[in-house]
């Protein structure tokens, strides 16, 4: 056994992890890796490559054996508020490496361990959850619900809600710590409106994505929302205004507790997939969101 260490130390030792920054000197050699590797989409990592950047963090790590990409890790830094505390996360939405150098590849990890953060796996393989959890990992259970919304053209008034989705009257409403969420959600493909109660003069800011089930039926996935009790209050109404101004017919939620979801009312047309994810160093007071990660239902 001592001897099998030794022998792996050595081989480990020939490879060396390097941070790559938004254009530095080794994101075009990554790019050109990212186009000729087919283990993963490059459209899907190259669009989350520029995404949410921040130039105090690397966008990815690479995996290099005698100055050649072996192994990619994309990541996802950010700050989150925990218990009243600031705590750097790390989501990894891509990992990758070369079949003869799998060896190496829990270096990329030990990199990102030296941040100190959480680290979050939101989109892993199933066959991979055995090499996170040996990696340090957690194991928990995500909940995706995805509800039919067609279903409620109502007879309830919405003439007293109303949603907003340009950009410039959304910045206006906006409080000071929300608007940064504007410009980091800035790619088209996300989509951001206010849902305001005129009576109460409550208002909830809504980012999501839209999908597309059995190729036609157009689907709001919810990435993240301010106010969750005004949308859980009046959710006929929101479904009733989501599907006449989006022409949506179905609309989805994460959740690993369900204390924390939004649609919290009993419904009669939902389904729900369970998905494994995986955390590591789980800070007290956690609170699950999808804030600067990728979805992928």
């Amino acid at each position: 056994m001592h001897e099998r260490k030794k022998i792996n130390n050595y081989w480990i030792s020939r490879y060396s992890v390097r941070k790559v920054f938004f254009r530095d000197s080794f994101y075009n050699q990554t790019i050109k890796y990212l186009k000729k590797q087919r283990y993963l989409r490059f459209s899907k990592i190259f669009f989350l490559l520029n995404s949410f950047l921040n130039k105090n963090y690397p966008v990815c790590y690479i995996l290099k054996r005698d100055k050649k990409i072996v192994g990619f890790v994309g990541t996802i830094f950010s700050k989150k508020k925990y218990n009243k505390k600031n705590h750097l996360t790390c989501n990894i939405h891509s990992w990758l490496v070369d079949q003869n150098h799998r060896i190496g590849s829990s270096l990329l990890f030990k990199e990102i361990d030296k941040e100190r953060c959480l680290v979050t796996i939101l989109t892993a393989l199933p066959r991979l959850g055995k090499t996170f959890i040996k990696l340090g990992f957690k194991e928990i259970g995500m909940t995706y619900k995805l509800i039919l919304i067609k279903k409620f053209f109502s007879k309830q008034n919405d003439k007293k809600f109303q949603l907003f989705n340009n950009l410039n009257k959304i910045n206006k409403k906006l409080p000071n710590n929300l608007k940064k969420l504007l410009t980091f959600y800035s790619n088209k493909d996300y989509q951001k409106f206010l849902f305001t109660s005129e009576n109460s003069k409550s208002q909830s800011f809504v980012i999501g994505k839209f999908v597309y089930k059995k190729k036609y039926l157009k689907t709001l996935n919810i990435i993240y929302c301010s106010n969750i009790n005004l949308i859980n209050k009046n959710m006929i109404q929101f479904f009733q205004i989501l599907s006449k101004k989006f022409n949506v017919s179905l609309c989805g939620e994460y959740f690993i507790s369900s204390k924390n979801t939004i649609f919290k009312k009993n419904l009669n047309f939902y389904l729900t997939k369970k998905k494994k994810i995986y955390l590591k160093t789980i800070p007290r007071g956690f609170t699950f969101d999808l804030l600067y990660s990728e979805t992928e239902y």
